[in-house]
């Protein structure tokens, strides 16, 4: 491409992105969540935050047509590439299949053993880092799935619309403050690293962006008699926002009996006429111990599964 005055001009990112896509017959896959990073600055930015040096193992998930998995590579001792479309793992394979120390693998990263595949293939390496632009449509799922590995990663450095962001984040009381943070909070910090506009990708999503970082705590935050419990109790409490505390986890068939529940509540000194919104880590830590001590919960119904991905609110 030339310029005003003659001069060969190298095709921007989007130009190449939109050439490889052509070239192998491949469009973007909205059930995917696919939308390809174009923004060099953006790259940088991201490449610049993770810290990489020659002798870290990265992880990325959905390298897509691999604009950042080239800068990665060029910065990390090795590189492993997690992508589930079968075209753009072909296009991955053409572009970095040669390099010994980059390992692509076609497969679900929801599925996708993946500390089993890094014990495997790098024995005695110390804690990989996770640097992903994660696919928005499994970016909560597969959150949820990797901040409990700490022995696997020491962060992960994640791209996520923005409105997951402001939940990973939020503090009690504030919009967004979900089950979700508090999944987070118990076994991650997560800090905002940059706001990354929608201009950045291709095709253009409709919400902004934002990189964030969860590094993963070497034991939860709270120490809890039942981890399960204490997020039965969470979810009970936030999947009826607008009701009391009391209501909610009665609706949500924590406790059966009000008046047992008043009592509890009262143990540990939390309001029943509170919200499960303003309630804190350390609170809900408290309220689920005495329950738990209380044997007063009835177990879970059959099939009864987490999922803090879409609590109301």
């Amino acid at each position: 491409m030339r310029g005003r005055r003659g001069v060969e001009r190298a095709p921007s990112l989007g130009q190449q992105t939109r050439s490889l896509l052509r070239h192998y017959h491949l469009a973007p896959k909205r059930g995917l969540g696919q939308s390809f990073l174009i923004a060099p600055t953006v790259r940088d930015l991201i490449v610049d935050a993770a810290e990489l040096g020659p002798d870290d193992l990265v992880v990325e998930i959905g390298p897509g047509t691999g604009v950042l998995t080239e800068a990665l590579a060029e910065k990390a001792g090795w590189l492993v590439g997690i992508e589930q479309d079968p075209g753009l793992y072909q296009l991955l394979v053409d572009r970095f299949g040669n390099r010994p120390r980059v390992s692509l693998i076609c497969g679900d990263a929801l599925v996708f053993d993946v500390a089993g595949f890094l014990g495997e293939t790098f024995p005695g390496h110390g804690r990989a880092k996770l640097v992903s632009n994660l696919p928005y449509s499994v970016a909560t799922p597969l959150i949820l799935q990797l901040i409990p590995l700490y022995q696997c990663f020491s962060f992960l450095l994640v791209m996520v619309q923005r409105e997951v962001a402001r939940r990973l984040l939020a503090a009690p009381g504030e919009d967004g403050y979900s089950a979700l943070t508090l999944r987070c909070r118990y076994e991650a910090e997560a800090t905002v690293v940059a706001q990354v506009p929608r201009t950045a990708f291709y095709p253009r999503p409709a919400v902004d962006s934002t990189l964030v970082r969860l590094d993963l705590l070497p034991r939860p935050r709270v120490s809890v008699q039942c981890p399960d419990l204490l997020f039965r109790v969470v979810r009970a409490a936030f999947g009826q926002r607008r009701k009391t505390l009391r209501n909610a986890l009665l609706g949500g068939g924590i406790v059966a009996d009000s008046m047992v529940l008043e009592r509890i509540l009262a143990d540990v000194s939390i309001n029943s006429k509170r919200r499960g919104e303003t309630l804190d880590l350390t609170e809900f830590a408290k309220l689920a111990d005495h329950l738990h001590a209380m044997h007063v919960v009835p177990p879970p119904h059959p099939g009864e599964e987490e999922d803090v991905s879409d609590d109301q609110g």
